[in-house]
């Protein structure tokens, strides 16, 4: 039996309630936004397919392609890595990466296909790269089945002549703009929060703009311990300012792992463990040290890149993880938005509470040879938690599980915010001092 027309309103206005609730615990706006958005994409999508669409449509079943550069001559100039696919129409160009003078790497982030990879010089130096400047060329095949934990493809190397150029058949007219990892202030529009937002809604877009994820405040230095950060969900490297600004410079480089927070989080796991590879790689007989840090929802990709290289050899160089105000439990906010959103945020469904992603993320062993400290925050400010302690965003049983509390070398709780904890002098006091521990270990 049909209910009746009153009750069907009311389940009806209690729904729209409930979500309208969900909708803004998760930054309702931006969602809102994120949305209208994804309705007009799927629109055009379907009257005008497109495989660069494909990145914003569905982020998450694209790839990270990355390979090396080998430059047949000596030339500090950046480079353009263009990714063409022609399964919807003739010479798409679905990427666009430039290549900074700094690095032998090129990286794109490309959905499932047959590409080819052209690669272009500025050879007259007229600040524009064009058509006829084509330097390097190499093929690549982007599927899960070639990809490792399906996140990376490794692809061919890619053979930078600038004596021969070549020339291709599409047009090519790009502004050579200044690419570096290296950035004097985390002031810089470079780390503006506003593309903490973009990173969570519109992946794609962030690395448009990053054209990278590794980012430094200074030229690498071997000599001094690398301190990686990565920050939490919609967040920048911003968020780590005042951390930073109480670090002994002389001693300790830190490093940020910018990446688009609304990706799944095994993908910037598999991604961050690389990062650490490559470090450890250039460590000078084993003097080089790393320490591991995340926030919040950086934390759960810390330690999937923690799970990730415990399943090989374990990089020497990793001394420490910490952790602040993770949700090892998840947050039901997410859960609820998986359940009811009309359009699911891809990061959701691995930080929703019981998910997947968290079941096999702390069913893993950490290692025993790498010293974690958790930082957990407890200052409520919600007049919606039930009667259960939280920071104000995470509850407090979510950051202290039972696998976390078992892993960690040592716990440390704050009476502050979510926000908070990462500007309080305690904190940095109680930081610098695990710090002072790595340089005083032989």
């Amino acid at each position: 039996m049909p209910p009746s027309r009153p009750a069907y309103r009311q389940k009806q206005f209690s729904l729209l309630f409930f979500l309208l609730f969900a909708l803004l615990s998760l930054n309702g706006c931006d969602y809102v936004g994120f949305y209208t958005q994804q309705a007009h994409r799927h629109q055009t999508y379907r009257y005008f397919p497109s495989v660069a669409a494909l990145n914003q449509i569905d982020p998450e079943n694209s790839m990270i392609l990355r390979g090396p550069i080998k430059r047949l001559q000596k030339q500090n100039e950046p480079l353009l890595l263009v990714a063409v696919c022609s399964k919807y129409q003739q010479n798409e160009k679905v990427d666009l990466v430039q290549i900074p003078v700094s690095t032998d790497t090129y990286m794109a982030f490309l959905p499932v296909g047959s590409y080819d990879l052209y690669v272009f010089a500025d050879l007259d130096g007229d600040g524009d790269f064009e058509s006829e400047e084509l330097v390097g060329k190499a093929s690549v095949i982007v599927n899960p089945e070639q990809s490792r934990n399906r996140a990376i493809i490794e692809g061919p190397a890619i053979i930078v002549d600038r004596e021969h150029p070549g020339e291709v058949a599409f047009r090519v007219h790009e502004k050579v703009r200044p690419t570096t990892y290296v950035y004097a202030s985390l002031d810089d529009e470079f780390f503006d929060p506003r593309y903490g937002n973009t990173g969570l809604y519109n992946p794609s877009q962030l690395i448009e703009h990053t054209q990278g994820f590794v980012f430094g405040l200074e030229n690498f230095d071997a000599k001094k311990t690398t301190v990686l950060f990565v920050h939490g969900i919609s967040g920048t490297p911003r968020d780590w300012k005042y951390l930073v600004a109480g670090m002994d410079r002389s001693r300790f480089q830190p490093l940020f792992f910018y990446y688009p927070s609304g990706l799944r989080l095994d993908t910037m796991g598999s991604l961050l463990a690389e990062v650490i590879r490559d470090i450890d790689k250039n460590a000078k007989e084993g003097g080089r040290r790393i320490v591991l840090v995340g926030y919040s929802m950086g934390g759960l990709v810390a330690l999937s890149a923690i799970n990730k290289l415990s399943e090989g050899m374990f990089p020497s160089s990793l001394k420490m993880f910490c952790s602040f105000s993770t949700p090892y439990g998840g947050d039901e906010n997410a859960e609820k938005g998986v359940e009811n959103a009309p359009v699911v945020v891809p990061v959701w469904r691995d930080i929703a509470t019981k998910s997947e992603f968290l079941q096999t993320l702390t069913g893993k062993p950490f290692p025993k040879q790498l010293p974690y400290y958790l930082f957990f925050s407890y200052h409520e400010t919600s007049r919606f938690n039930l009667g259960e302690s939280s920071d104000g965003t995470i509850m407090l049983r979510s950051q202290l599980t039972p696998y976390a509390q078992k892993s960690a070398t040592k716990i440390m709780g704050f009476d502050e915010t979510h926000t908070g904890i990462l500007n309080n002098d305690g904190v940095r006091q109680s930081f610098n001092q695990l710090l002072d521990t790595i340089t005083a270990a032989p």
